[in-house]
């Protein structure tokens, strides 16, 4: 609904602008206001050329009708919408942070597209629009807490590198603010009226394809909307992204020659592709969730939902044909650990459906990307004083396999791989090594090797430091972080159950102290990874209530940067004898059974996380690089390490190396048709810096 055509600006794409035809008449917007009702429309998209106040003649027109100035006239266009039952967006241009906040007190939702961040270029194609003001609207609707779209248009003639700056552009906005619902993905259009008449650049689907990946990576939690009647390659591009914007009852009157389809006609293409088109509103879910908006919006929104029960959902990301609690996570919504039991539980979902799900996800937060790490063990020690019934790697004090390296040994068995990005210490709980050997280690091989992340001391080994000093874990987490810590294993976790702790470990930490000696590595920027020891006499319920504390633990700091589930390996320690002589059977069965719960518990962990832990691990150590592979059409992201020098599985009596390259690794992802990309500790490419 254009409050008015009128505009400054002589932007050559364009074909809805024009110079005096003035504002809509309020007679005519309560026509269209009645008729939209009428028709059946639960939003108005409202359009105004940029900053039309600024024209003199609608200057003189607005003050000869009794406002102000145009922000009042489009406050009273939002407010009768608002009176109707229909929720405004406004889309009306560079605005202030003082007029966000006004106008945001009556729209659902506002809007203003990017277009490209490249200033050169721009002046060839829309010569008055300034990026900086652009990004300035963008920043100011973040701070008045504005849900908000934007976008990018291509297709003009812009380069490729410009199409990924400007989506650049918007997701550190958004990572300031959260404030993007979604963003559209625009190809241009000549229409009646455009100056550029031709198609300067000629798309193809990989174009759209490479920008969808790259949001993913950059801006998981922020849905992609398309424009179906715009796009030649809608169709193709349905499993990839989430919304297909708005469908308008009045046509589309910024690209009036390409007129929408029934939504009718939307809804078979998508079902034909296991896809439900699905209504939503102009304001997502978590945004109401959130408070972000006004209560005079929320009310319509109370009304809408009260008469249209089960009909729609604000979120605007898709879902496959399939009933909760699977759907869950494709809203933003997170599983409970009862919906996790019913699903895994044998009337519930089966493995392919579970599958399905997570790769969709997967699919959604990486494209075809598989990362890996070229990364080492170094062992300091394998004397321990906790005897931990599943481990067959450590050695009491004393016997004649027990060993303790110096600091100068160490860096010298770094050095046999000075290439490897990430050296990760590991060693048992030794029971006089002092915290200045700790230290010592780390500053050593950080003057040997200063690029080299060091990814060292387990939760147990930090909570027997605080044992031997006294001190806070804020004080000897601070100090090993300028010895030069740069992160730290989220290992000793196994199961997050005080009374199966008990049961395997008796003398090590309890589930409490792990968390606490977490969140406060997390609080001072360290990042962790995320465990789960798993096939072994856990239950599903012991699985997923880990999960769910491991969940509650990212939403409160954001800190781990991955997920691991590690299968039991019970070959050479006495747990798997145990467990073996207590059912009657092998430790080969022992194995195969807990392997076998991979096929439900890697997609559950997927989904069960969805976009709050975006990277999943496999471990090829644990299951073969063969299933391992396998995992990265289950919800797996990430292939783990090249783990030279790994010793804690093999010495449990694991079957599958010590060792892969970098080549191996590759090789492997590309064997299920992933692209492989190398990665540091962080999640970070290769070359730039970690933070």
């Amino acid at each position: 609904m254009p409050l008015t055509h009128d505009c400054p600006w002589k932007c050559r794409y364009c074909g809805y602008r024009s110079d005096r035809q003035g504002l809509i008449a309020e007679a005519e917007l309560e026509r269209l206001l009645q008729l939209a009702v009428r028709q059946g429309a639960t939003e108005v998209l409202f359009l105004s050329g940029e900053i039309p106040g600024t024209l003199p003649h609608l200057r003189t027109e607005l003050q000869a009708r009794g406002f102000a100035d145009f922000l009042e006239f489009a406050h009273l266009a939002c407010r009768r919408a608002l009176d109707l039952g229909l929720l405004p967006h406004s889309n009306l241009g560079a605005m202030s942070r003082d007029q966000l906040v006004s106008l945001g007190e009556v729209n659902a939702s506002m809007g203003l597209m990017l277009e490209n961040i490249d200033e050169v270029f721009n002046r060839t194609v829309a010569p008055e629009k300034s990026v900086t003001g652009r990004l300035r609207t963008l920043e100011a609707a973040g701070q008045a807490r504005i849900p908000y779209t934007s976008g990018i248009l291509i297709g003009l003639g812009e380069s490729r590198e410009s199409r990924f700056r400007s989506l650049d552009a918007l997701a550190e906005v958004h990572a300031r603010y959260g404030h993007l619902q979604e963003i559209i993905l625009q190809n241009f259009i000549p229409n009646t009226g455009s100056e550029i008449q031709g198609v300067p650049q000629e798309l193809r689907l990989e174009d759209f394809q490479e920008l969808i990946v790259h949001w993913r990576r950059i801006a998981p939690d922020v849905a992609i909307q398309i424009p179906p009647n715009l796009n030649p390659f809608w169709r193709e591009l349905l499993p990839e992204i989430d919304d297909l914007g708005g469908i308008s009852a009045e046509g589309d009157l910024v690209n009036p020659d390409t007129p929408w389809e029934a939504p009718a006609v939307y809804s078979e293409v998508c079902a034909k592709r296991g896809l439900q088109l699905r209504h939503r509103w102009p304001v997502y879910d978590s945004f109401v969730e959130k408070g972000w908006v006004s209560e005079r919006v929320r009310s319509v929104l109370a009304r809408r939902l009260a008469g249209r029960t089960g009909e729609a959902s604000p979120s605007g990301m898709r879902t496959r044909l399939r009933p909760e609690p699977l759907s869950k996570p494709f809203l933003g919504l997170s599983l409970t650990v009862e919906e996790g039991l019913a699903l895994v539980q044998a009337d519930g979902a089966g493995p392919a459906e579970l599958i399905a799900a997570a790769a969709e996800l997967n699919r959604q937060l990486h494209g075809d990307v598989v990362t890996y790490v070229v990364n080492r063990n170094a062992n300091f020690t394998n004397v321990c004083v906790t005897h931990c019934s599943f481990c067959g790697f450590y050695r009491p004090k004393g016997h004649s396999e027990a060993y303790t390296r110096s600091v100068g040994a160490v860096v010298e068995r770094i050095a046999q791989t000075p290439w490897v990005t990430e050296v990760c210490l590991q060693g048992g709980i030794h029971p006089d090594l002092g915290f200045d050997y700790y230290c010592d280690l780390l500053r050593a091989i950080k003057a040997a090797f200063p690029a080299m992340h060091l990814h060292a001391y387990s939760p147990m080994e930090l909570y027997s430091l605080r044992g031997k000093t006294g001190w806070s874990y804020e004080r000897i987490l601070g100090e090993l972080q300028a010895a030069g810590l740069g992160s730290t294993p989220g290992t000793a976790a196994e199961i997050l159950d005080d009374s199966l702790r008990e049961r395997l470990a008796p003398a090590k930490l309890r589930a409490g102290e792990w968390r606490e000696i977490i969140t406060t590595a997390h609080r001072l920027g360290l990042r962790s990874t995320a465990t789960l020891m798993f096939g072994h006499e856990e239950t599903w319920e012991d699985r997923l209530r880990h999960l769910e504390v491991l969940r509650q633990i990212q939403d409160e700091t954001g800190g781990f940067t991955e997920f691991i589930p590690l299968a039991f390996v019970p070959y050479q320690n006495r747990l798997g004898s145990e467990l073996a002589a207590a059912a009657g059977e092998s430790k080969e069965a022992i194995a195969a059974r807990g392997v076998n719960l991979i096929q439900r518990l890697y997609p559950l962990a997927r989904l069960f996380f969805g976009r709050a832990l975006p990277n999943l691990q496999t471990s090829w150590v644990k299951l073969g690089p063969e299933t391992a592979a396998q995992m990265l059409h289950w919800g797996c992201n990430d292939f783990g390490g090249t783990l030279y020098e790994e010793s804690i599985t093999r010495e449990s009596g694991g079957k599958y190396g010590e060792c892969l390259t970098p080549a191996e690794l590759r090789s492997w992802i590309h064997s299920v048709g992933k692209t492989p990309r190398q990665r540091t500790t962080l999640y970070r490419e290769v070359g730039k810096a970690e933070s």
